[in-house]
């Protein structure tokens, strides 16, 4: 039997949790109103936290929602700085426990993954198998945070925590009634992760695949044939739809000479290069800090996009933006 976690609330509402909580929470805001008004009373502020936290009062704020397109239209959930400090120390406690229930193939929102690692350990499993042709079995799941079944979700957290005061503190903060998770916080990371946990473990214990990858909705299988791929997705869909009330929204099967579309980027055993869709973006971004004269913002977008796009074959790239490879900024 799995082993179930007891009695967490104290570590969850410790000096120590609460007090990095709030570290972590600070980063890159300790000039907002929110954060400086917390700040005058801070101790106080922790230990009202703290309470409520330990004894069930704790009541979740309303958050702010907001649109972004990244590249498609999402809506965020942003919550106030006191609720973010409630996720960040719950999450120290309870993301190692989950985390622990995942397999070492799924990449995102996870210490020593992330894109990069998953776009390495994909290239040389490319590499691996380049002595045979190579087929692609690449999907994602349609509105996958909004689609997330609550219900379903409590039952995979219930397989670990059975401590009732830590329960009735993620209930605060995500009720076990309803669908979907809102996009934005650090509760929704962690059980959006372990929702297609459950597709993870289908894929390796059931059908036995080896050469899986999957970043969060997106999943990519390598195999010999696509006869062979085309009975993965089958299996995979049903799974889903059945199980978890999932449904892709798109699928493709192809050779992987063609490159293998991943994590930002196009891979092959042999190179990989940034998707046509991130350089079209960066380059209109460009163009317009550039055309407006706000070099602040160019500095600060091309610091982050620069520093994924390193991790691909990028010199020309580079040339063809008038950007200088090293730190990624206009030349001249």
């Amino acid at each position: 039997m799995a082993k179930k976690y007891r009695n967490l609330t104290d570590r969850i509402t410790a000096d120590a949790t609460m007090l990095e909580a709030y570290r972590l929470t600070s980063r890159g805001k300790r000039l907002t109103p929110a954060r400086l008004e917390f700040k005058e009373f801070s101790i106080l502020n922790l230990e009202q936290l703290a309470q409520e936290m330990r004894t069930g009062a704790y009541v979740e704020g309303a958050p702010h929602e907001f649109n972004i397109f990244d590249p498609k239209l999402r809506t965020i959930s942003a919550l106030p700085f006191r609720d973010r400090i409630a996720q960040h120390a719950l999450c120290q406690v309870i993301a190692p426990i989950f985390d622990a229930t995942l397999l070492p193939r799924t990449f995102a929102c996870r210490p020593g993954k992330g894109t990069h690692r998953a776009a390495i350990t994909l290239q040389a499993d490319l590499r691996r198998l380049s002595d045979d042709p190579v087929c692609v079995l690449k999907t994602d799941f349609s509105r996958y945070f909004a689609s997330i079944g609550r219900p379903v979700l409590w039952q995979l957290i219930e397989t670990k925590i059975s401590c009732r005061a830590t329960l009735r503190l993620i209930d605060a903060m995500l009720p076990r009634e309803g669908i979907g998770l809102p996009i934005g916080s650090l509760v929704s990371q962690i059980f959006a992760n372990v929702y297609a946990g459950v597709v993870d473990r289908h894929l390796q214990q059931d059908l036995g695949e080896r050469y899986w990858f999957r970043y969060m909705d997106d999943i990519v299988v390598l195999g010999r044939s696509s006869e062979h791929l085309r009975g993965v997705k089958a299996s995979i869909e049903a799974l889903s739809r059945e199980r978890l009330g999932l449904r892709f929204s798109k699928w493709s099967i192809q050779p992987a000479a063609r490159g293998v579309n991943f994590v930002g980027y196009r891979i092959w055993a042999t190179h990989k290069l940034l998707r046509r869709d991130s350089v079209s973006r960066a380059r209109r971004k460009i163009r317009a800090y550039r055309a407006a004269g706000d070099y602040r913002r160019l500095e600060k977008f091309l610091a982050a996009w620069t520093g994924h796009a390193s991790w691909a074959d990028s010199n020309n790239l580079m040339k063809s933006l008038d950007l200088d490879q090293g730190g990624g900024f206009p030349r001249g």
